[in-house]
């Protein structure tokens, strides 16, 4: 019989490749992506995974922003982690939360924002206002302790058995949140202040 660990990450692979296929991280671990997984498998069994080096650049549209993405091999474990606690922390978020959450996105955002704006305004006979905001560097600047109480209390109230190892999940979780993305990250393109 095959581990859960072991089918659950070559379902997370999947996941992760999705609109990532013709990516260079991607490309190099799909070459071999059975050996990677296995190697992958083992070090998450063992206790034995890191984190590895991210890779930073600077995108410009809508908005010029820096982005610290995680390698690929990491993402699989990004989407590992996301794929267990997923089902047990998305009922709880509010409906008009839209960011990385299944069938809703920009478009559906969008649409919901007009519905408020035609409520709010009387079908667009009275004057309301829409706060656009960007909290910069997000990630980064929240306290991390905090996120990974309420990630573990969070857990704690889950009245269902759990179909993971959470002591493992939690170690994996433990070493996302808490991870230095720029401390060994690399440069693509040119710095700019």
């Amino acid at each position: 019989m095959i581990d859960p660990l072991l089918r659950d990450l070559f379902h997370a692979y999947y996941c992760a490749r999705t609109n990532k296929r013709n990516s260079l991280g991607a490309l190099a671990f799909e070459l071999h992506y059975e050996k990677n997984l296995f190697e992958l498998y083992h070090e998450i069994k063992n206790g034995q995974y890191q984190i590895g080096p991210s890779v930073a650049f600077i995108i410009f549209d809508p908005v010029q922003r820096e982005i610290i993405a995680s390698s690929f091999r990491d993402r699989v474990v990004h989407h590992l982690v996301f794929n267990y606690l997923n089902p047990l922390f998305e009922p709880r978020f509010i409906h008009d939360s839209y960011s990385c959450r299944q069938n809703k996105g920009t478009s559906y955002g969008i649409t919901r924002l007009a519905h408020f704006i035609r409520a709010c305004s009387n079908n667009y006979k009275n004057q309301c206002y829409v706060l656009k905001l960007d909290l910069a560097g997000y990630f980064m600047s929240i306290n991390h302790h905090i996120l990974f109480d309420k990630i573990v209390l969070g857990l704690e109230k889950n009245r269902r058995p759990y179909q993971f190892d959470l002591t493992r999940v939690l170690a994996l979780v433990h070493q996302i949140v808490f991870h230095n993305y720029t401390s060994s990250c690399s440069i693509r393109g040119l710095k700019t202040d």
